[in-house]
């Protein structure tokens, strides 16, 4: 007999068979079979039962190129095979990953009896929503539980595993793709609310903190090599900013306003749950780029000159001449919030000499009194003018190359006119010549010899002044010629002309030679200037 199934799943082959036979007389005798002669018993042969039953589970995931995110399916096959000899019924699927049991089997029971036959294998599915957890720990583990009862009712079950001959639990890999990003905004504090940046003004910085990856960061902080940075460090999940927790102050410098801007960067850095640090430099809008913070400072380029002239009675006399100076003195301030550079001062009044400079570096609010001085020779026009009166400019530049430039004032003169409007006067400079009226000159040589030049001694102005004395010395200390009212009615009358006009040592009329003499010239009475002048005389024969 070639055992069933049936058989098997019965446990035994029970069966019992009837001989028969005809006696002489044709009579039927009959008898069941039995264990002995005596007894009719079925013969029972015993079928070896081994119950037993396997689980193969496997993952399918695909992230369509994205990475893992929250949402996405995990795509899961259970294959359910009886390893045993006896067909199993009641099989249940267990994975508590998908909620508990798991319907079907959804194919792989070919007669339809609602049991595992030693010859079918059963397909389960079943699917599962990827959450954030998942993939901050990187995989998904799980495993599954397949349950049947053999006909004995004796429970079997197995855990699943890659194999019919293993329980090893299912791991799905998920991509990890940790990120981050900082966004840095710097606004300028304007304390004194003067609408321009001045040196020791804030600027507050603001950072932005984004998981722009898919999975969480831990120890997230923000370093500047610019500024020191409060707050942190954070946890960031997934897709979270923060725009709260990390600030910074910076104070501008003077080199920051010569610059016109502060420029840095930040870097944000975080760790991802496999230990692996992820870092980004900011950006000053967007969290897909790394340009540079760029905080404009206002820049007010500027400075003012200040010009002063003083006029230099050489002689003394009070009444300025030709050949006689002005000295100018020039005061540079910087007035603007930036340094200025090469600071050179041009003069247009012809034959001016600008002495000094350039000024190799002038700061905010620096003044510089002591680099440039100008000298000016006083003309004849000058004198009929009875003044001169002109204006410097001051010239520098930026460290960008830009020219600021400021025409001189003169801060003696209260009238504080200012024509290019810019709030710094710009008076000319005014230097009055005085002369002595009417005007008095003494020249000191004479050439008599006849041709009406110079065939006098000349003192230019003497007839205004008829009440005076003459007095001529040669180089000994001889008076050779005196006289009171000297130049007469006109200047030109009771004058010397190289004559002696008789002195004990020497004779009347007699031609002096050449050479050098004195003069002592005193008026008692009304004078131009001084009661006496003296200096020498040259004759030249």
């Amino acid at each position: 007999y070639a055992i069933t199934q049936d058989d098997i799943d019965a446990g035994e082959v029970i069966n019992q068979a009837t001989a028969t036979g005809t006696a002489p007389d044709q009579s039927t005798v009959s008898d069941l079979s039995g264990s002995t002669t005596t007894t009719d018993d079925e013969t029972v042969t015993p079928l070896c039962q081994e119950a037993a039953i396997a689980i193969v589970k496997q993952s399918f995931y695909d992230d369509g190129g994205d990475c893992s995110q929250p949402g996405k399916m995990i795509e899961y096959t259970f294959t359910v095979t009886n390893e045993g000899n006896v067909s199993l019924s009641d099989i249940v699927v267990d994975d508590p990953l998908l909620g508990g049991t798991v319907p079907g089997p959804d194919s792989g029971d070919t007669d339809n009896d609602g049991e595992l036959d030693v010859t079918e294998v059963w397909v389960y599915t079943g699917s599962y929503v990827i959450t954030q957890n998942d993939i901050d720990n990187g995989q998904v583990e799980n495993q599954a539980t397949a349950t049947g009862i053999a006909p004995d009712q004796t429970v079997v079950t197995d855990l699943s595993g890659s194999s019919t001959t293993t329980d090893d639990v299912t791991i799905t890999v998920l991509c990890q793709g940790p990120a981050i990003a900082l966004i840095k905004v710097g606004t300028l504090i304007d304390d004194n609310n003067n609408g321009c940046t001045d040196a020791g003004e804030m600027i507050q910085y603001a950072f932005e903190v984004i998981n722009t990856g898919n999975t969480i960061l831990t120890d997230v902080t923000v370093t500047d090599p610019l500024v020191d940075v409060v707050g942190g460090p954070i946890t960031l999940a997934a897709g979270e900013s923060d725009t709260t927790t990390f600030t910074a102050e910076y104070l501008v410098t003077q080199d920051d306003l010569d610059a016109g801007e502060v420029i840095n960067q930040a870097i944000a850095t975080g760790m991802a749950p496999d230990g692996t640090i992820v870092d980004d430099l900011s950006d000053d809008n967007s969290p897909l780029e790394d340009d540079p913070t760029i905080t404009e400072l206002c820049q007010a380029a500027s400075l003012s000159v200040e010009k002063t002239g003083e006029w230099n009675d050489i002689n003394g006399d009070g009444s300025a001449q030709v050949g006689e100076t002005i000295t100018y003195t020039f005061s540079v301030t910087n007035t603007g919030s930036v340094t200025l550079y090469e600071i050179f001062i041009t003069d247009p009044l012809p034959g001016i000499i600008i002495e000094g400079g350039p000024i190799a570096q002038l700061l905010p609010g620096e003044v510089d009194d002591d680099t440039f001085t100008g000298t000016y020779v006083i003309t004849q026009g000058d004198i009929d003018a009875g003044m001169v009166e002109n204006q410097a400019v001051a010239t520098g530049m930026d460290i960008n190359g830009n020219e600021v430039s400021d025409t001189s004032d003169d801060p003696l003169d209260p009238t504080n006119v200012d024509p290019d409007g810019d709030g710094d006067p710009d008076d000319i400079t005014v230097v009055i010549l005085p002369v002595v009226s009417p005007p008095f000159e003494i020249f000191n040589g004479i050439t008599p010899d006849g041709d009406g030049l110079n065939d006098f001694f000349n003192v230019f102005g003497i007839e205004e002044y008829p009440e005076n004395n003459m007095k001529i010395f040669n180089r000994w200390g001889v008076l050779v010629w005196e006289t009171d009212g000297y130049g007469g009615s006109n200047g030109q009358e009771n004058v010397f002309e190289g004559y002696s006009d008789g002195r004990s040592t020497i004779r009347r009329g007699e031609r002096l030679p050449t050479g050098t003499y004195y003069y002592v010239l005193t008026f008692p009475g009304d004078n131009p200037g001084k009661s006496g002048y003296s200096g020498y005389l040259y004759i030249n024969r």
